[in-house]
């Protein structure tokens, strides 16, 4: 049959087109060329569908359609479905919202179907469904195909479309053609195989029926195989058989595997047969994980500061004999998990008094009784001691770890800010390849020491102590926030202090000035210029951000960008704290330090009679407590230098690869694996392939910047998420004592905190050393992830604010304006839309006099 503008054959160049023929027809017609079995069909375009639709247009195809049946004979009944363009994508399927007819005889009744199919296109399912998924409304092809008088039919999955289990494959099958089955109509038998062995694990048969023999069981499933490697994709593949001959009459994406399946790609343990992380016995926690990756992670993050090395560390120092499973962590919906068990394992060994409300948060409510009774390892616990303590002990002891990463930071100061003064771009691959190296090499003398520091001492201490000291005086928590308040020599302090001294400055500049620097750095810059004071603004500015260019991202991530992509984005910070008058973050904190000095006396004291054998222990632990949570927050300044420049590594590695037309535009590098970028960069990358991965992964990455993925699972299910609050009263973990009243302002990124008001109450994901300028201003802090070591709420404890965390899509049920009631001792945070004035703080500070 000759090719017509209305229809098309499987042959004919323009059937490889979606635009020609749609998603379904294009699977087919790929399906046909790599020579799978599939019945004769031709398809009717998307133009046809343009020009004729509701036009009664219909006798145009006619002549090129009667062609096609009579070369079949009369015989031949045809399936006439839709091929709609996006349909069968692994975006969208649109799975039953378009008609299918079967048994359809004779050029009438086929023209009859097609219009039938057209008219489907608009029916209010479809348009709803197109609305809600966000897909455009386009146009319609039609598939005309050979019935095949089915013996059997059903449906396979290459993967467990349920589950998410990529080790399973699954067969729905019946008797008979297999539009009963598709809609609904019957109950099919169900057969779930191991995707790589082929051994059936489980099979339901409904009562009375029949069995799908194994001969077409063993044929179905290596087709179902073979078209999900030739489409590099786990398959949904409708089929028929006659005889002992499978058909294929469908094959498009499983929609809901593809974000595990894409995460499966960048995960470290992707190839290894032992990995079983489909297992829905195996439980996995978000909460550990957000403590050291805030959700939504990158891909790239996730794989370059995969933490599965440590935890094996950790198991090692403390002789733990047990083999760790090579998936300790997995990436899903843009975050990432950990396995429970070996989450367990490492707690158990701490001791039982220290196993609080910060530990127990990161397992499910049904685990948290035995996770706090499990026996004290404490043999394993002194072992590890006892390593850390006489060998290598001036990188690894509690005396010298601290001296050993002071003595470090002056060096790696001057070679980081060489770094940063090196044009990437101009550089060529290798070169910029070997700069990576020698950064590697820096951070694997940096990295340990700060790794000693901060999870070692600085989370046992904190543990520890707050343990102590409810143990011996009650109230643990709150003595622990008072005892730990206004360290001193705080890095993140002085460039709190830097920031608001700069908006003291900007608010001496003309009126003029001070407004456009909410407009980007370029105009304010040539306005500033022109005033002495705007001068003086500018040479304080470009000091500051030279120090501080690596600093400004909303997370440690390095999809985040930062003061130094963009100086804008510091002078926006600025520019909105011009009109605040809180103390300044020096003063705050010196009246903080006071604080702990003063409890620490009171508790001290205490100590006497029977008693007097603890202070000994108490000085010592406030001594190193304070040393290690200053080191713990101060390590961030330094250590984020590695994060920024491999940030600017892989940016001139994503401009690259844009430049080759592997990727769309540079910054989509973030949503590739480290390995994807290297094959990406060796030119083993395919553009397409590409484009569909970071396209899923972008989606994940959005979705979980507004809604939080489950805290736990089961293999991929949602585990033991139960509701934890009501609609006026949400309840998470007090991890910073306090109790005040205020508005709600929700931020999502860094970049939004100029648009944060005095007293506010800050309601967001996590915060991150960039966030610090704006405690100074805020009445109390709400946060989704973390707990009582997140990096806000010891923040809080410096800053004597409340501060409530773990409370799951906490920006999604608090909206700006709310008004609300932190109370950070009991981890409850009260909605109260009728109260206008705000409580008085704590301690009565002038804070926490704030009004609306």
């Amino acid at each position: 049959m000759a090719h017509a503008p209305y229809l098309t054959t499987p042959w004919h160049p323009s059937s490889t087109d979606e635009g020609v023929v749609g998603g379904k027809a294009r699977s087919l017609v790929a399906m046909k060329r790599l020579g799978f079995d599939v019945p004769d069909f031709c398809v009717v375009t998307c133009r046809a569908f343009d020009d004729l639709a509701g036009r009664g247009g219909l006798d145009a195809l006619r002549g090129p359609l009667s062609d096609f049946l009579a070369a079949r004979g009369p015989e031949v009944a045809y399936a006439v479905r839709s091929s709609a363009r996006g349909e069968d994508s692994a975006e969208n399927s649109f799975a039953g919202l378009y008609s299918t007819f079967l048994d359809v005889h004779g050029p009438d009744a086929v023209l009859g179907a097609i219009e039938a199919c057209w008219t489907s296109y608009n029916n209010p399912e479809a348009r709803d469904y197109r609305e809600t998924r966000g897909a455009a409304a386009s146009a319609m092809a039609v598939i005309v195909q050979a019935l095949v008088p089915a013996e059997w039919s059903g449906v396979s999955f290459a993967a467990n479309p349920v589950s998410l289990a990529l080790s399973e494959t699954v067969i729905n099958a019946s008797p008979g053609l297999g539009e009963a089955l598709v809609s609904g109509a019957i109950t099919p038998e169900e057969i779930v195989l191991d995707a790589e062995s082929g051994e059936v694990l489980r099979r339901k048969n409904p009562p009375g029926s029949q069995q799908l023999p194994d001969g077409l069981l063993r044929a179905v499933l290596a087709k179902t195989r073979a078209l999900s490697e030739a489409f590099g994709f786990p398959q949904d593949v409708e089929w028929a058989s006659v005889g002992e001959q499978v058909f294929l009459l469908q094959s498009r994406p499983i929609t809901t595997i593809a974000d595990v399946y894409y995460s499966r790609c960048i995960e470290p343990w992707k190839d290894d047969p032992n990995a079983r992380p489909d297992d829905e016995g195996r439980l996995w926690s978000r909460a550990y994980a957000d403590e050291i990756w805030t959700p939504p992670v990158s891909p790239l993050f996730y794989n370059i500061h995969n933490l599965t090395s440590s935890i094996t560390s950790y198991m090692g120092w403390h002789g733990d004999p047990t083999p760790l499973p090579p998936d300790v962590f997995k990436y899903y919906r843009a975050a990432a998990y950990v396995d429970v068990d070996v989450l367990r394992r490492q707690y158990s060994y701490h001791p039982k008094f220290s196993r609080l409300a910060g530990i127990l948060n990161f397992f499910p409510e049904s685990l948290q009784a035995a996770v706090r009774n499990d026996p004290w390892r404490w043999a394993g616990r002194l072992r590890r001691t006892a390593r850390f303590e006489l060998a290598h002990r001036s990188l690894r002891s509690l005396r010298h770890n601290h001296a050993a990463l002071a003595a470090m930071w002056p060096g790696f100061i001057k070679q980081s800010d060489g770094w940063f003064d090196v044009d990437l771009d101009a550089l060529s691959l290798e070169q910029v390849k070997e700069h990576r190296t020698e950064l590697n090499k820096v951070v694997s003398v940096v990295s340990p020491a700060c790794g000693f520091a901060v999870a070692y001492h600085a989370h046992d201490l904190t543990f520890i102590l707050t343990g102590l000291l409810e143990k011996w005086f009650g109230d643990g928590d709150a003595l622990y926030a008072q005892a730990t308040s206004g360290l001193d020599q705080s890095v993140t302090v002085a460039e709190s202090e830097g920031l608001w001294r700069l908006a003291k400055l900007l608010r001496s500049t003309p009126p003029q000035v001070r407004a456009a620097a909410r407009t980007g750095f370029d105009g304010f810059e040539r306005l500033a210029k022109a005033a002495s004071e705007g001068r003086i603004f500018l040479e304080v500015f470009d000091t500051f951000w030279k120090a501080h260019r690596h600093r400004g991202a909303s997370y440690k991530d390095v999809i985040h960008p930062r003061w130094g992509d963009d100086k804008g984005q510091l002078l926006s910070l600025i520019a909105g704290f011009v009109d605040s008058d809180v103390l300044s973050p020096r003063a705050l904190n010196e009246e903080m330090a006071e604080l702990r000095r003063r409890t620490q006396r009171e508790l001290l004291a205490r100590c006497r009679g029977p008693a007097l054998w603890r202070r000994p222990i108490l000085k010592w632990l406030f001594r190193y407590n304070e040393i290690y949570m200053s080191e713990r927050d101060n390590h961030r300044f330094y250590f984020d230098r590695v994060w920024y420049q491999l940030r600017r590594i892989y940016r001139t590695f994503g401009r690259r690869l844009a430049e080759d037309g592997v990727l769309e535009g540079p910054d989509d590098v973030f949503f590739l694996g480290a390995g994807e970028v290297e094959l990406g960069l060796s030119g083993a990358l395919d553009s397409a392939a590409v484009k569909a991965r970071v396209q899923t992964r972008r989606r994940a990455w959005e979705r979980t910047l507004r809604s939080q993925p489950p805290k736990f699972l089961a293999g991929y299910a949602s585990h033991d998420c139960r509701a934890s609050s009501d609609a006026e009263v949400l309840v998470g973990i007090g991890a910073s004592p306090g109790r005040v009243t205020g508005p709600v302002r929700v931020v999502y990124d860094v970049r939004e905190l100029s648009n944060v008001a005095d007293g506010e109450i800050l309601v967001t994901r996590q915060t991150d050393p960039a966030w610090s300028t704006v405690f100074a201003r805020i009445g109390g802090l709400v946060l989704e992830t973390g707990g009582v070591l997140a990096h806000g709420a010891s923040l809080c404890r410096e800053f004597d604010l409340p501060c409530v965390t773990a409370i799951d899509d906490a920006t999604s049920l608090l909206r700006d304006g709310d008004l609300v009631t932190v109370d950070g001792r009991s981890g409850r945070v009260s909605v109260d839309r009728a109260k206008l004035v705000l409580e008085i703080g704590p301690l009565g500070s002038e804070r926490g006099r704030r009004t609306c």
